[in-house]
């Protein structure tokens, strides 16, 4: 009896010393199921997570840092355009106009000029 109470003892004391657990992979999903460490996002306009880099119709340098990208995922109609950026606001929706996309507010504008697509934020 005394043997396997000590036995109960030194199994709970050395439970006690154990590491702690790893995070499980994939655990991080957002409000929306997306998984950020397998670089998924919610996209407003597809209406499920997306890798923006695999779903992008346009890819283009960021003008603030040329070492970031920006992608942008147009709706099927090519009515809105979804623009995935490290400084602009997630799930930001633009309107098609006249030479591009333009944000309801104006602050953002994908336009098209000599052939090339230029974000201007």
């Amino acid at each position: 009896m005394k043997t396997a109470l000590a036995a109960l003892i030194a199994a709970t004391a050395l439970s006690a010393c154990a590491a702690p657990s790893e995070p499980t992979l994939g655990g991080d999903r957002d409000a929306h199921g997306c998984i950020g460490s397998a670089g998924y996002s919610w996209s407003a306009l597809k209406q499920t997570c997306v890798q923006p880099w695999n779903a992008a119709d346009i890819k283009l340098d960021d003008p603030a840092n040329s070492t970031l990208a920006v992608y942008v995922v147009l709706s099927a109609d090519k009515a809105q355009a979804e623009i995935f950026a490290a400084d602009v606001p997630q799930n930001t929706l633009l309107e098609a106009v006249k030479g591009g996309y333009m944000s309801k507010n104006g602050k953002v504008r994908l336009m098209r000029e000599n052939q090339k697509w230029r974000l201007i934020k």
